[in-house]
């Protein structure tokens, strides 16, 4: 599929069907997340992949308790919870070809780029599963991260940004949420050549 075509194509997907996705191209989808940009290559990025009845009910206990996200029969057969680890990038910081710049403390950087690098990688493993013909949906955990962590067993340290559904869109499945809601802003609405006016 040509790049454009996969771009356009790229949207958040709920519902899902019972086929599972074959590991080649799972590995395929997470692969792609390993080419995102990463500041000074600390490459902080972890990823816990979640198959099976079991340790995806775990998942939705922990993190959805009241079956808000996860209300319909057609879930994920895999879940990516992407770990972002802040001590790499301070301790590649510390080394010597980057040292003196002030980063290797977090108050040094402006930007967290450890979140921000694993949001690239979570964008190129959305563009990888639409090019594998798969839906994807990234959603915030906004209850229950320190039990997950430690279901998990993350090491200390470790955060989530969220977490990254995969599996073949369920027949019938349709676009829902703001995005059908809501316009697209248009090109013009956005740049700004040569500053805001």
């Amino acid at each position: 599929m040509e790049f454009r075509d996969v771009m356009l194509r790229r949207r958040m997907v709920r519902e899902f069907s019972a086929e599972p996705v074959q590991s080649e191209v799972l590995d395929r989808v997470l692969e792609a997340g390993l080419h995102a940009p990463s500041a000074g290559f600390a490459q902080g990025l972890e990823l816990i992949v979640l198959e099976g009845a079991e340790q995806l009910s775990e998942f939705w206990r922990i993190t959805d308790p009241r079956g808000r996200k996860h209300s319909n029969d057609r879930p994920p057969p895999v879940v990516v919870v992407p770990l972002t680890d802040k001590s790499a990038y301070l301790k590649r910081y510390a080394e010597p070809d980057k040292q003196g710049l002030g980063m290797d403390v977090e108050e040094g950087w402006p930007v967290p780029y450890w979140d921000l690098d694993a949001a690239m990688s979570v964008m190129l493993m959305l563009l990888a599963a639409v090019d594998e013909g798969l839906g994807a949906w990234f959603f915030g955990i906004f209850h229950g991260e320190s039990a997950l962590l430690e279901c998990l067993e993350a090491p200390e340290g470790l955060q989530p940004i969220g977490a990254l559904a995969l599996g073949h869109p369920a027949p019938g499945e349709r676009r829902r949420g703001s995005a059908t809601k809501r316009p697209r802003r248009e090109l013009e609405d956005v740049v700004h050549l040569g500053g805001w006016a």
